[in-house]
């Protein structure tokens, strides 16, 4: 997620319910882009310069798991590169890639997963 994004109350908002609903699912060492957690770390796609920082990541039964929250306001390609190497990631470590939906973001999430054939779940975030 973007930093600009990260500084706004509504993306503040939208982690706390999202950490709240991983905690909730008995994840373990839970990191997040959120105040009390330690950052999760950074990650590269090979031969390119940008870093992408997933904004929760947790384990569960020996798997590495990766959440997003969706933002209409991100650049398409930029997204489509995140989600595509934590989806990748997260399948090659036993893991799963979930997007927490804010409302009214359900349309956008979903015509990016069916048009770049990116595997995520879906998880609509209350209002």
């Amino acid at each position: 997620m973007l930093q600009v994004n990260v500084e706004t109350g509504k993306y503040q908002s939208d982690i706390e319910k999202a950490v709240s609903f991983v905690e909730n699912r008995g994840f373990e060492d839970i990191k997040a882009r959120h105040e009390g957690y330690d950052e999760p770390a950074g990650l590269r796609m090979m031969d390119q310069e940008k870093e992408f920082i997933p904004d929760i990541t947790a384990t569960k039964n020996g798997g590495k798991y990766y959440f997003e929250i969706a933002n209409r306001n991100e650049e398409e390609m930029e997204v489509v590169g995140k989600w595509k190497l934590m989806s990748t990631l997260a399948h090659m470590k036993n893991g799963d890639f979930r997007i927490f939906v804010p409302y009214g973001s359900m349309k956008y999430t979903n015509e990016i997963l069916a048009k770049k054939k990116i595997e995520a779940e879906v998880i609509k975030l209350p209002k």
